[in-house]
């Protein structure tokens, strides 16, 4: 059945991360329903778990956490989580989106955020949220800020798995704890549809040479994320997976999975990763000054504002080293659970160096099944996989009334992805200018007599001054 109030001025915003996040506040705030649709628990994105933001080095959850309640509270914005596109239909002014919103075995409207199901809970299953580096129950809510702020059940549950545990379902006083939940379908009306599903890191398993999944201390760059963050897996403490010691020599290597044209990477520049990494070295610094920090790259990229600045910031901080030069992974050494690169030298030819952690500056690629999402939508792909657009508006997508905002569009950092988002609301606002503030869904609300001002009105003259 179609949603209450839906419209055709409505616009739906695929993927609730920055981006999608500030397309959903731009269009809401011009007076459109919004329907924000993300297939996680919670709205976020991949913003959600980084630490800081270059190169201000700014909080990234002091940036973004306050829009997650802006647009909680919008009255235009409605916000479907756990739920994924099913089929689109119908042409530009006119679509018909099909959704599925999956079980998240806890009711939402019931729930109070209590956690007292997680408390209880018996099981410990891998954190999605921390990237697996830690455990989290199998009931939980998917970070501290998230929104909504309701746990769901993990799909590894003992209840899901074999109906043996049902412990939550029965320390909750609300009642919100449904196991027998089940997938339901939606249909919404739509005027227009804003495409921000994201990107995906690139996974250095696809090349098989870096270790990665099999030498236990190389990790990923966003895995060295959370571990710098104070609400990751160790509170802030940068400790190794293999022994959760403090690492006093780590290596960076740069562009893995970019700038390849080997079997499993991408030949393109993920734009973001230079200077990602020379935020973690300083951030290193700052978490351990006596930290030894060696980065190996092909070139440095400082494509953005201040950005070359940011890197002469971090190549001038005492104990950090700049090795341009392509490097192999060499082993793990048995007794310290070390790892050796070997890199290329003008003056000494090949060397081996051991480090206590390595690493990897992983690229960004298109989004996981983005085949099938391209197909739903009726949109092309680029040789990339990434979105194609109109060469002379990269807002635009091959289809009519179908716009992407957003690293979809391809690499890109934080503020650009802000302001493609803003392009997405004055193109879709272009589309549906004539049902602009029109929608059954948009009614002022109506605020009672001890909410209203007691002073009097006063009007204004024809030059704006107030009688």
């Amino acid at each position: 059945m179609s949603a209450p109030g839906s419209s055709f001025g409505d616009v739906m915003v695929l993927g609730g991360g920055i981006s999608g996040i500030q397309a959903a506040l731009d269009l809401a705030t011009s007076g459109y329903k919004v329907y924000l649709v993300e297939k996680d628990p919670t709205i976020g994105g991949k913003m959600a778990q980084l630490d800081k933001t270059f190169p201000t080095n700014d909080c990234s959850m002091c940036i973004e956490s306050p829009k997650f309640i802006e647009c909680d509270r919008h009255p235009n914005i409605e916000i479907l989580t756990h739920t994924e596109v099913a089929a689109v239909e119908g042409q530009a002014g006119d679509f018909e989106v099909t959704l599925i919103r999956k079980p998240r075995y806890v009711r939402e409207d019931v729930c109070t955020g209590c956690t007292t199901c997680a408390e209880y809970c018996p099981l410990r299953v891998p954190d999605p949220f921390n990237q697996e580096l830690s455990a989290n129950k199998a009931v939980h809510i998917y970070f501290s800020q998230a929104v909504p702020l309701v746990p769901y059940i993990d799909e590894r549950c003992l209840y899901l798995q074999d109906g043996k545990c049902s412990i939550c379902e029965g320390v909750c006083k609300n009642r919100a704890i449904d196991l027998h939940q089940t997938a339901k379908k939606q249909v919404i009306k739509v005027g227009a549809i804003v495409l921000s599903p994201g990107y995906a890191p690139f996974d250095p398993r696809a090349r098989g040479d870096y270790g990665y999944g099999t030498i236990a201390n190389v990790v990923t760059s966003l895995e060295f994320e959370r571990l710098l963050c104070a609400t990751g897996p160790h509170e802030g403490e940068i400790l190794r997976p293999s022994d959760h010691q403090h690492p006093h020599k780590i290596a960076w290597i740069h562009c893995v999975g970019s700038r390849q044209v080997l079997p499993g990477g991408h030949s393109y520049c993920s734009s973001v990763c230079c200077s990602y990494v020379q935020k973690q070295v300083i951030l290193a610094k700052d978490h351990d000054a006596g930290v030894e920090a060696v980065i190996f790259h092909n070139d440095i990229r400082s494509y953005g504002k201040d950005f070359e600045r940011f890197y002469q910031r971090a190549e001038r901080l005492p104990g950090v080293r700049f090795i341009r030069s392509y490097v192999e992974i060499g082993r793990e050494i048995p007794e310290s659970k070390n790892v050796t690169v070997r890199y290329a030298t003008d003056a000494d030819g090949v060397k081996e160096e051991e480090f206590d952690l390595v690493v990897l500056g992983v690229g960004l690629a298109a989004p996981t099944n983005v085949k099938r999402l391209a197909e739903q939508f009726g949109i092309e792909l680029n040789a990339h996989g990434f979105c194609r657009t109109n060469p002379a508006n990269p807002i635009e997508t091959t289809r009519p009334g179908v716009f992407v905002c957003g690293a979809f569009q391809g690499p890109m950092d934080i503020p650009e992805s802000v302001m493609s988002a803003s392009g997405a609301n004055a193109l879709a606002g272009a589309l549906l200018k004539s049902r602009r503030g029109k929608l059954r869904s948009l009614t002022p609300r109506r605020v009672s007599s001890s909410a209203r001002p007691t002073r009097p009105s006063r009007s204004r003259t024809p030059y704006g001054r107030r009688a």
